[in-house]
């Protein structure tokens, strides 16, 4: 457990967001574990399969004009070949002339688990939640491709209070 692992599992993280925006599906193969996946947004059912969820999010996010995802305030427990995180998100969706309004903004968290590979480490789960949403919420609605999300908040997350994020870290320094 050191200091690059945490660098790898951040910037990751951070590449989902340049993914996304620039419509790289390729880069998810970087980003995501092809056995074991099981990515949830909202209340929607899970992607469990990689190509799956590479096609459903192309065919969701082509339609846009521009999107802009931006991950932030990084919480990392590492434990071993396995890791924990919980990542700031940011998001706007942008369409012109869309019927009931151009974008759509929203902020929240991902909730995520992470294994180590021969090739880096890779997510493995993911739960995305919402904070706070404003704008058009039917902006993608046309495409076939839910996101069922309701509001919710990080204090009342299993996950964000039993995270241990300095677990491990003393021993980088011993």
């Amino acid at each position: 457990m050191s200091l690059d692992d945490r660098e790898d599992i951040r910037s990751r993280l951070i590449l989902y967001g340049f993914a996304v925006d620039s419509l790289r599906w390729d880069l998810f193969d970087e980003i995501f574990a092809s056995e074991g996946l099981h990515v949830r947004h909202g209340e929607r059912e899970p992607w469990t399969d990689l190509a799956m969820f590479k096609n459903d999010f192309e065919i969701f996010h082509r339609i846009f004009d521009s999107t802009r995802h931006s991950m932030s305030n990084f919480i990392i427990e590492l434990n071993g070949d396995t890791a924990r995180s919980i990542t700031y998100g940011q998001y706007r969706l942008v369409r012109s002339g869309a019927e009931g309004g151009d974008y759509w903004y929203g902020e929240g968290w991902y909730e995520d688990e992470h294994v180590r590979t021969s090739k880096g480490w890779r997510l493995r789960k993911r739960q995305s939640r919402q904070v706070y949403r404003e704008g058009n919420d039917a902006i993608g609605s046309n495409t076939g491709v839910r996101f069922l999300h309701k509001t919710s908040s990080l204090q009342h997350s299993p996950h964000a209070r039993s995270l241990q994020p300095l677990k491990g870290w003393a021993d980088q320094w011993a």
